[in-house]
């Protein structure tokens, strides 16, 4: 079977094919077709001329597949079924197909994952894929359409839509902030331990929040401290009575609503990180994408 270049005449003699194969009624694929018996004949026996082989048996009233035809069927019937559902696929961009996400974790656990429910029933054929990390994607290499980053919202090279602000505010335990008289009482910290998140955003230092925090309320802080390289875990140290940690407002909300931390001075500063979207440039129209944009800006 030689290889035809695969014009319009041809691709439209390989779909009549295909129906009449089905059907093995060249009467039966014309009303299918909407065109008349003699017309679908015409275009099957081009087919033939182009491919170089004989793709049906004509018997009085029976038409019966070569073994080439049975084979090219067999192609046909595969590859057209994935052409319709990628057309099917391009006219609801929005509602299906892959979704692949880079978020970091403890905004993935805490901020994110509580409201995702909401997305996916919005978009219940959409296959969201999350994946948690504090390191910048590399969007030449790897298969991520898209990522969250809690920076400075400068990335070069990509399309970066800014989400929402960040502030922070040291947290712990009621019985922690009592036991160190620490309400009302921020110089008292230097007898306290300090839970830091050692990776708050890329290419940070272990002490970064916490150095930032008490520039801008002009307090000294102990060199002791704890790191951890989650900020949920230094979240659930503080919980368990360990140490103060810097709490993010989009973190804490549950826990200082519920007590499990308090604020024993309310010093809240805005971060000088925030919450941004990044996605390369050529991907910025993608429905996918945009859906999922509208979508945090919605649940905020």
């Amino acid at each position: 079977m030689r290889l035809p270049r695969l014009t319009g005449p041809v691709l439209s003699g390989l779909h009549c094919f295909l129906i009449a194969a089905d059907q093995m009624s060249f009467t039966r694929a014309a009303e299918i077709l909407c065109l008349t018996q003699s017309a679908v004949s015409h275009k099957i026996k081009n087919l033939e001329e182009s491919l170089g082989v004989k793709l049906f048996i004509r018997q009085p009233r029976k038409l019966t597949l070569t073994d080439e035809g049975r084979r090219l069927k067999e192609v046909l019937a595969l590859n057209f079924g994935d052409i319709a559902n990628e057309l099917r696929d391009l006219r609801t961009l929005e509602l299906s197909g892959d979704l692949n996400v880079s978020v970091p974790p403890t905004f993935a656990q805490r901020w994110l994952l509580p409201r995702l429910g909401s997305f996916m029933e919005k978009y219940p054929a959409l296959r969201f894929h999350l994946r948690t990390r504090n390191e910048l994607v590399d969007f030449h290499t790897e298969s991520f359409d898209c990522a969250i980053y809690f920076g400075n919202g400068k990335y070069t090279g990509l399309h970066v839509v800014k989400l929402m602000d960040e502030s922070m505010v040291p947290v712990c335990s009621h019985e922690y902030a009592e036991q160190h008289d620490l309400y009302g009482n921020p110089a008292k910290l230097m007898s306290c331990m300090l839970l830091h998140d050692a990776a708050p955003w890329a290419r940070a230092g272990k002490n970064d929040e916490w150095q930032y925090w008490a520039q801008q309320n002009g307090v000294v802080l102990p060199e002791a401290g704890c790191t951890f390289d989650r900020a949920d875990l230094a979240l659930q140290a503080a919980e368990r009575g360990i140490g103060v940690a810097i709490g993010r407002a989009s973190f804490i909300a549950e826990q200082l609503q519920t007590g499990r931390l308090v604020t024993p001075f309310m010093l809240s500063v805005p971060s000088p990180q925030n919450y941004f979207l990044v996605c390369r440039k050529e991907m910025a129209t993608s429905p996918r994408i945009k859906a999922f944009i509208d979508w945090l800006g919605e649940v905020q």
